[in-house]
């Protein structure tokens, strides 16, 4: 008897402080429940508890409110490991945070670390731009080019005028290796998509030259890229080859060759004493049947070679 009413009265301590427990978040703001869960590390209950408000006055223009939401999202999305289309809660959260800088009533210490969350946010879309070139497939470059969308227009945001040329720069240098490495595996030997990757490559250095036109990589790759196309339309020719075709397929490859003899000087010229891009020279004049020429840079290969 007196086990039952022990297990009675503990009961009721319990609801009574469920009870209690729920009037008291009850009397919260879903600010200061989201704020409760989140130094708590419970960012879904956070999440759950604030994001409801942020449609309903006073909540939709206060400016700590989409901060505090701001942080829960981005906490959100660290957790989820989430990249690409697939990060919703990071687009979630650099909204959030957009929309409390544009408030006025956006505490001064608020706005300040705000502007260091957005930044890190932006910088993981180039984080993530570079990580699927790295694992690329044609058909990825769309999204490629939004996820560095994204960083542009945050980062314009916070630093109105700021050049982002250097990383354009990089991301474009970037795409034309991959497009160029998708045409060394020679599974589009012969093929119509051949074609549409040597341009993708090429149109790419370009667009990165555009942005740093002293990047050395870029000018020599984009001339490596347009050797190798030329070497590519010599393989074609063999004993079915018609006297014609012969002559046209010459007619592309010295084309070529002339072409990427551009970008190789104006490489060798920032660089004179790289082995690559003498060896680069050597190469292309031996091909435009410039004997004289091509044995200029081999005797430069050999005078680097012996003061190493």
């Amino acid at each position: 008897m007196m086990r039952t009413f022990s297990h009675l009265m503990n009961t009721s301590v319990l609801a009574g402080l469920a009870v209690s427990l729920s009037t008291v978040l009850s009397a919260q703001t879903p600010i200061e429940t989201a704020s409760r869960f989140a130094e708590s590390g419970s960012w879904d209950a956070a999440y759950d508890a604030l994001k409801p408000a942020m449609q309903q006055d006073p909540y939709r223009s206060d400016g700590h409110a989409w901060y505090v939401l701001g942080f829960v999202q981005k906490e959100l999305h660290k957790a989820s490991g989430a990249t690409g289309e697939e990060a919703v809660f990071r687009t979630e959260a650099a909204q959030s945070f957009q929309r409390a800088l544009s408030l006025p009533n956006l505490p001064a210490a608020d706005r300040e670390t705000a502007r260091k969350a957005l930044d890190f946010l932006a910088r993981s879309y180039f984080r993530d731009a570079i990580q699927w070139v790295e694992g690329f497939t044609p058909n990825a470059e769309p999204m490629i080019l939004e996820l560095m969308g994204r960083y542009e227009a945050i980062q314009t945001s916070l630093n109105p005028g700021q050049d982002l040329s250097p990383q354009r720069a990089d991301l474009h240098r970037y795409l034309g290796q991959a497009y160029a490495q998708l045409l060394e595996t020679e599974r589009f030997a012969g093929l119509p998509e051949e074609q549409g990757l040597f341009e993708s490559a090429t149109s790419h250095y370009q667009e990165s030259l555009s942005h740093d036109p002293t990047s050395y990589a870029s000018q020599y790759n984009l001339a490596i890229a347009l050797y190798n196309h030329g070497v590519r339309q010599l393989k074609r020719i063999n004993h079915t080859t018609s006297m014609f075709e012969l002559m046209e397929i010459q007619d592309v490859c010295v084309g070529l060759f002339e072409q990427s003899l551009i970008p190789m000087r104006k490489a060798q010229a920032q660089r004179p004493d790289r082995l690559e891009t003498l060896k680069g020279l050597m190469t292309i004049y031996y091909a435009l049947s410039q004997p004289e020429a091509s044995e200029e840079y081999r005797v430069k290969i050999e005078e680097q070679l012996r003061n190493r």
